[in-house]
This record gives C-alpha cells, sequence and structure tokens, in this order.
C-alpha cells in the first residue's frame, strides 16, 4: 500500500472545525471590547459598518473595481459606488480609471483612510492586550508562537473562494 499524496482532507476539516470552535470561545473574551470600541470609532468618525467593511476590503485587495468591491461587501453595484462617492468626498478613498478598461473605475485606500483603519487596529490590539495581561505570561508566548506558524503558512498558501451560507 503506498502512502497518500497528501495531507488527508478529512483529518485537515477536523482540525479546521477544532480551531474554529476554539478561535470561537477566544472571540467571546474579545467581542464586547472589540464591537464597543468599534461603535464609539463608527459614530466618531460618521461611517457606517458596510463604509468601514469596504475600507477593509480596499486594504487587503486595492485596488480593485467597484464591481469586485460590491460583491465583497454584498451591496449592489449602484449602492456600493454611492457608498464609494461619499468615501471619496471623504478622502478616505480614491476613484481612478482602469487604465486596461476605461469603463471601469479602480478604487483603493487613501493615506488618510489607511489611518481610519489604523486607528481600529488600534483598538483591536488594545482588546487583546487588555484581555492577555490577565494570563501567565509562558502561556502567551507560547500562544503567539503557535498562532505566528499558522499565520506563516497561511500567507503562504492561496485564497481559496469564499464559501457562502
Amino acid at each position: 500500500m503506498s502512502p497518500p499524496d497528501g495531507p488527508d482532507p478529512g483529518a485537515i476539516r477536523s482540525a479546521s472545525e477544532l480551531l474554529g470552535h476554539t478561535m470561537r470561545r477566544l472571540h467571546k473574551h474579545i467581542s464586547s471590547q472589540v464591537m464597543s470600541s468599534m461603535q464609539d470609532e463608527l459614530q466618531d468618525l460618521d461611517l457606517s459598518f458596510s463604509q468601514m467593511t469596504a475600507l477593509h476590503h480596499l486594504r487587503a485587495a486595492a485596488p480593485t473595481t467597484v464591481t469586485v468591491l460590491s460583491e465583497h461587501i454584498h451591496l449592489s453595484v449602484p449602492a456600493a459606488s454611492h457608498m464609494l462617492e461619499r468615501l471619496v468626498q471623504r478622502d478616505l478613498v480614491t476613484r481612478a480609471e482602469n487604465p486596461d478598461n476605461r469603463r471601469e473605475k479602480l478604487v483603493a485606500l487613501t493615506e488618510a483612510g489607511r489611518g481610519v483603519l489604523e486607528q481600529m487596529d488600534t483598538a483591536f490590539v488594545t482588546a487583546y492586550v487588555t484581555t492577555f495581561a490577565r494570563l501567565r505570561p509562558e502561556t502567551v508566548h507560547a500562544a503567539q508562537q503557535h498562532l505566528q506558524g499558522l499565520l506563516e503558512e497561511l500567507e503562504l498558501t492561496p485564497s481559496a473562494p469564499q464559501e457562502t451560507a
């Protein structure tokens, strides 16, 4: 009998589900702080949740077209275009003609848009630091090392299409 060509898909799925449930438990300790902070930030910045979602997507995948962005944030193209116009007026996003297809517009974050996301990132990190500060340093260090390994492997793996529920 020859060895399998790669990792067992069932074992991968099982391990992934276990990690997902573990991360959900961790999220329960963090989410109330993060959501409260996020709500305050969104109100202070006068941004909707959809606008913030768009900014996060643009940080991960810009420049992108209005159509692709609308699919990722689950808005119609006209609604996404209208939302982007408000972000352009606030200098959080740029919109330019696509040099490969003049009928399309490419959108990307501005420095001010990146600054807004950095404010949100600081709130997330603060929530984690506050939570983990109650633990033993060796526990936190071991978790950081394992998560670092997971992230390094994840960042080398091509993105898979997102499943829809």
